[in-house]
């Protein structure tokens, strides 16, 4: 298994699969600083509003992520969006290589994930980082970003994925 280069020990981390009704937290490993949250394993999280969601939403095909999100619309788990806003996310999340939501679930709570891919398959799982929303706001989620893309790829790498530069 990958050693990131700098230390998540301050912030929690979480591990999120694919499930039927949208991403599922499998792994929640609390950090040293005490976010004000209890996270239950097997929990689902919202696809637009969570940032593992919104990697689950970029990265697997319509098929699997339409259904969820009307689930979530017709339930009230997720409100309408605006034309256009779904693929400028997808698109961001594509481009930055990660996703950043801030208050989406929890307020005052911000999340950073970024994908994990094998060889072939669809998306087996995203890593997130969560942290106070205010230190999201300064330059560390830009550090925490970069270290979290370099342990994903690393996990990617090792379960046979040939990572390709955009």
């Amino acid at each position: 298994i990958v050693r990131p280069k700098i230390a998540y020990a301050l912030w929690a981390v979480n591990l999120a699969v694919w499930g039927d009704n949208g991403p599922v937290m499998v792994r929640w490993d609390y950090g040293s600083y005490a976010l004000p949250i209890t996270v239950r394993v097997g929990a689902t999280l919202p696809m637009v509003s969570s940032s593992v969601g919104r990697v689950f939403l970029a990265h697997l095909p319509d098929t699997l992520t339409d259904p969820v999100l009307r689930g979530e619309l017709e339930s009230g788990r997720s409100r309408e969006l605006p034309a256009g806003e779904l693929s400028r996310i997808r698109a961001e999340v594509r481009r930055e290589g990660y996703a950043l939501t801030s208050g989406g679930v929890i307020p005052g709570v911000a999340s950073v994930a970024a994908p994990v891919f094998t060889a072939a398959g669809p998306l087996p799982l995203a890593v997130g980082v969560v942290l106070p929303a205010r230190a999201a706001a300064d330059a560390a989620v830009a550090d925490i970003a970069a270290e979290l893309l370099r342990t994903t790829r690393a996990m990617s790498a090792e379960l046979g994925h040939l990572h390709r530069p955009a």
